[in-house]
């Protein structure tokens, strides 16, 4: 019995997936191994393919917006650059993955991940794990960790969609999902254009009034295949390239920068004995621009992962595993690094409460050796069916190969920014007369010190200075959560974060606000469900903020809706609209934001 409990936990994404309402939420990111939700100490969110579409989300930024702790900054619009703060830190603090295996762009000067490679067409679900997780997934982990789960039919499927808008916007996405006796064949095509706005305004130096647009062109295949009750083999192969305008006042108008991105993971999961669970994952992501008049640039990921997990009973488990991830950037000069890590963690049910301990050292090819650990606990009163909940933890970033290898200011003896952080926290369930629902709240604090930071006083690395160590960076603040079905038909959910994120300068000896972080955020929505008709609205509201050069930015609150109704089980009408009450604001000084807009399609599918 056993054995087929631990094949069945290797394919958790399949179950997660399938879930009814009644059954724990479950999370495979915060462990590595499939756990519940409310039995891990973490700081969790996990958004699914039904609230993907339920509330009618374009993009994976527009998903993870409303997500308490996480704020956005954004360079103009649709292909623009956008930047992630997870809860007030760098974008380079937070590690994304596809299924798992990293995917970011090492050529960047942070090593950022690139969300508008990842098509939110073809996901099934988001794990938003908050906090250090250096001891679970090594470096890049200081703020977090985003999972980003990509569709497995559970069922032969066809599914096409067309959708127009503002901007000379037009999207098709077309899906096919076979299901077999022994595991799944789908494939996936998206097609979008837009001719968009300008991404500068008048206040920005790189000014230009045209049309900035963007196109791209992706496809997907996945696989699995079990040949046994036992073994499981999956794999993804995705192609996407496309174009972005954007504007440069010292180079003529329409200025593009064409990409590509190749990403292709394996998987083996393989139940070695009743308790014995093994799983290798190999992963490869390529992701290549080209500028007019400057680049190409190219930054690759290779990854590998060898994970055992041994169940000592049904509530506990030990893992652990070596990893390897080699980084390769050509930006002009070709560069390369590698991690190579061992693992072990604890995870039990003791006394009612889960407890996860693990420990982690990592070998960085550079700098030499880091250690990480963390510690979490959860524990849910039956009584009032309240999950309390605590995590400590620490992490680092190792250096970017630009900042160590970089053409301008590029310091080989860098050494890891590292941090610590923790949280503590509780989750109200609410299931009385008929009303369900949930309330929380997180309380965080986090600091990273070694940051490394451009400094012009560093003249032995160039004439404008380089990269060193140079400082420090605190973010503290409170999440406040809540989600409640009153009726059978209704949905309301908002979430309030309060935040505190300063750097300090070791030049003046002060701190300063983090910029284009607001102090809070609050986000207010409900969805409608009613017979073949569906409604949501939802607000997104951001306060004052100052950007990098000291400018300010206003605050602002934003709709956005989506109707849609089914003509029949095959034919779906749907619209969108984007801030509707076009409010001007601004994300970044001297960038412009999407005003009014509408978008209508249509859905068809075969099942």
């Amino acid at each position: 019995m056993r054995r087929e409990l631990l094949a069945l936990s290797a394919l958790v994404l399949a179950l997660a997936a399938g879930a009814s309402a009644q059954e724990p939420e479950v999370t495979v990111t915060a462990t590595r191994v499939a756990v519940p939700v409310d039995a891990v100490g973490d700081d969790v969110t996990v958004i699914t393919r039904d609230e993907i579409e339920r509330y009618g989300f374009t993009s994976i930024t527009d998903v993870l917006k409303y997500v308490a702790g996480i704020s956005f900054s954004s360079n103009g619009g649709p292909g623009q650059t956008e930047s992630i703060y997870v809860l007030g830190l760098e974008p380079k603090h937070v590690l994304v993955m596809v299924n798992g295996v990293p995917v970011y762009d090492p050529s960047l000067t942070g090593s950022e991940a690139n969300f508008s490679y990842i098509d939110l067409s073809n996901v099934e679900r988001i794990e938003v794990i908050k906090g250090p997780q250096g001891a679970i997934y090594g470096s890049d982990a200081v703020a977090g960790v985003i999972n980003i789960i990509t569709k497995s039919p559970k069922k032969t499927h066809f599914s096409a969609s067309f959708e127009g808008g503002k901007y000379k916007t037009f999207k098709e996405d077309f899906y096919s999902g076979l299901k077999l006796d022994s595991g799944y064949l789908s494939v996936s095509f998206e097609n979008f254009k837009t001719n968009g706005f300008s991404a500068t305004n008048s206040d920005s130096s790189y000014y230009e009034p045209d049309r900035d647009g963007y196109r791209y062109k992706t496809g997907w295949f996945s696989f699995g295949y079990r040949p046994t009750d036992t073994l499981k083999i999956s794999g993804d192969l995705k192609v996407k390239q496309g174009s972005v305008d954007y504007d440069n006042s010292y180079t003529p108008q329409n200025d593009k920068a064409d990409y590509s991105n190749f990403f292709a993971d394996l998987r083996v999961e393989k139940a070695v004995t009743d308790s014995l669970l093994v799983d290798v994952t190999a992963g490869h992501n390529r992701e290549f621009r080209d500028y007019t008049g400057y680049g190409p640039y190219t930054g690759i990921v290779r990854y590998l992962s060898v994970q055992p997990v041994y169940y000592l009973n049904d509530s506990t488990f030990l893992t652990g595993g070596v990893n390897y991830r080699q980084e390769v950037a050509d930006f002009g000069d070709y560069a390369s690094a590698h991690l190579r890590s061992l693992f072990a963690e604890l995870h039990t049910d003791l006394y009612g409460a889960g407890f996860t301990a693990a420990v982690r050292r990592d070998f960085h090819s550079q700098f030499g050796a880091k250690t990480t650990y963390k510690l979490s606990a959860a524990y849910n009163l039956s009584v009032t069916d309240t999950t309390f909940k605590a995590q400590y933890g620490t992490g680092f970033k190792a250096p970017s190969l630009y900042q160590l290898f970089g053409p301008y200011g590029s310091n080989p003896d860098l050494k890891p920014e590292t941090s610590e952080g923790w949280s503590v926290g509780a989750v109200q369930k609410l299931s009385l007369s008929g009303v369900n629902g949930s309330f929380g709240v997180t309380y965080f604090k986090n600091h990273v010190w070694n940051l490394i930071d451009w400094d012009y006083a560093a003249t032995n690395l160039g004439p404008w200075g380089g990269y060193v160590n140079y400082g420090k960076e605190l973010s503290e603040g409170l999440e406040l959560t809540a989600k409640v079905s009153p009726f059978r038909w209704l949905m309301l959910f908002g979430n309030y974060t309060h935040l505190r994120a300063k750097k300090y300068d070791r030049a003046t000896g002060e701190w300063s606000r983090l910029p284009r972080r607001p102090k809070f955020t609050y986000t207010l929505g409900f969805n409608v469900s009613y017979e073949k008709f569906a409604f949501s609205a939802k607000a997104l509201h951001y306060s004052d903020r100052d950007d990098s050069n000291g400018k300010h930015l206003g605050g602002f609150t934003t709709f956005n809706c989506y109707a849609s109704y089914a003509l029949n089980d095959r034919v779906k009408l749907y619209a969108k609209g984007v801030n509707l009450t076009d409010k001007k604001y601004y994300l970044a000084y001297g960038y412009n934001t999407m005003g009014r807009a509408l978008f209508v399609g249509a859905t068809v599918s075969f099942k």
